[in-house]
């Protein structure tokens, strides 16, 4: 105990990242306890989660490094990954050399090796070798079927950044922080892809110049490298492998709402905010379809119409920047509109009759489905709502075989809205659409990779 209440005052450098990340990744992934091996993307989400711990206070403490481990862990594993990450840091501390501190207020200097222990670790090639080996196992273990995120703390993580967003006020803080975020939904979104690419694999083949470079198998790539035992400088684009697949290009639509209601907060969070960070990896892996989008209010607002050649990057800037946004930011920034209402109500009639005729008209036979982001607050209370004739869209949508998913903000079912939305989505049950939750990113794509399976 006397060890332990020592080492939970000890302030680390930055730079013990090095040695405990990759290390608890290995030892994490050579535990038979070890219920889902750990892939090497956790490692750099424990980055991201320490960093601002480090910059805020300017040191890592043990706890830090601790919680990093774990909240990036899968649930079945965190308390094996708190007992590996607290075993490395005990260990860690033993072979620490401790300078005294002059004053109460410097912080103690760290020397994790002697330069002499480095050089005779370097003259024994078996051991080094030995040690070498065991990285290239644990690579060699790489799963050809990569999760979507890595753990809980990529959660953890979104909702810290959408908060510092909502508070920052320097502009140029606020952008860099969209950035982060917009970072992590992309690379979200480029493992879903890669999950959705997995199911409908045919085989591999050795890449050619000049193919689509994303279209490489990274995981058998590496593994097709290291089968060959070749070292980096011997490394050819031909020992790369490129997925060869029999590809159903589909036709979807994707409907945001943008109205008031979006922009209430539940525990900081708002329904905008939760669906953005499901649309946006959603959009971004599903990119090469035939895909269109429009948001809507009182008004509706078309990004994309099936067909138009529109680069992504612009559309996911202008998704991003709803996360830190009001409505008044988002109507100065929307002035053009289709239909001149007043700015806020929630009107999705336009917008899904726009929907509806871009999804029948499209004459190329394929899977057709249509994805609506909403809290779902219909008023239906007066024949001016302008939700009455969102019914007769979904049913006429369905009816036409197309496949509709309501995406389903949680403040739906809070006090504030429950009234308008719960008789909503059970209507939208009855007609036939799927209802499909927003409250976390990761489990959203995985619903929705059972949707879209679930036929074509």
């Amino acid at each position: 105990m006397a060890v332990l209440t020592e080492i939970d005052v000890v302030k680390y450098p930055f730079s013990i990242t090095l040695f405990f990340i990759p290390e608890f990744v290995s030892r994490m992934r050579g535990s038979s306890e070890c219920v889902d091996k750990p892939s090497s993307r956790q490692s750099i989400t424990m980055s991201k989660l320490l960093l601002p711990a480090y910059l805020r206070k300017g040191y890592l403490s043990f706890e830090d490094l601790v919680d990093a481990a774990v909240l990036t862990s899968r649930v079945e594993n965190q308390p094996l990954a708190e007992k590996i990450a607290r075993m490395i840091l005990l260990e860690s501390a033993e072979e620490v050399e401790r300078t005294p501190c002059q004053d109460k207020g410097e912080e103690p200097q760290f020397q994790f090796e002697k330069e002499a222990e480095v050089s005779s670790r370097r003259a024994e090639p078996q051991e080094f070798d030995s040690h070498y080996e065991s990285n290239v196992d644990v690579l060699r273990e790489l799963s050809n079927n990569p999760d979507v995120g890595v753990g809980p703390g990529e959660d953890a993580l979104l909702k810290s950044d959408l908060g510092a967003v909502q508070l920052e006020v320097d502009e140029k803080t606020r952008m860099r922080l969209r950035e982060i975020i917009k970072e992590i939904l992309l690379k979200l979104g480029r493992e879903y892809e890669r999950r959705l690419d997995n199911s409908r694999v045919v085989n591999v083949k050795p890449y050619e110049p000049f193919e689509d470079p994303e279209l490489i198998d990274e995981d058998r790539s590496l593994e097709n490298i290291l089968d060959q035992g070749k070292q980096v400088e011997n490394i050819r684009y031909d020992d790369f492998l490129m997925r060869e697949m029999e590809r159903k290009r589909r036709s979807i639509i994707y409907v945001q709402d943008i109205s008031n209601t979006m922009f209430y907060s539940l525990r900081g969070i708002s329904s905008i905010q939760f669906s953005i960070l499901c649309l946006v990896p959603l959009l971004y892996a599903l990119r090469r379809e035939n895909y269109g989008l429009v948001l809507y209010e009182s008004n509706s607002h078309v990004l994309k119409s099936l067909g138009d050649e529109v680069d992504y990057e612009r559309l996911m800037d202008i998704l991003i920047s709803l996360l830190g946004s009001t409505t008044t930011d988002v109507e100065k920034g929307f002035m053009g509109s289709v239909g001149g209402y007043i700015w806020g109500g929630t009107v999705p009639n336009m917008s899904l009759r726009w929907a509806v005729n871009q999804l029948l008209e499209d004459s190329s036979k394929s899977d057709r489905l249509c994805f609506i982001f909403s809290d779902f607050v219909f008023d239906e209370s007066s024949e001016d709502s302008g939700t009455r004739g969102a019914y007769e869209a979904f049913e006429k949508l369905v009816k036409s075989g197309v496949r509709v998913a309501a995406c389903v903000s949680p403040l739906a079912y809070s006090d504030l809205f429950s009234k308008y939305s719960k008789p909503a989505i059970a209507k939208l049950r009855s007609i036939g659409c799927e209802v499909i939750e927003t409250y976390k990113p990761m489990s959203f794509l995985e619903e929705v990779q059972r949707f879209i399976e679930s036929q074509g």
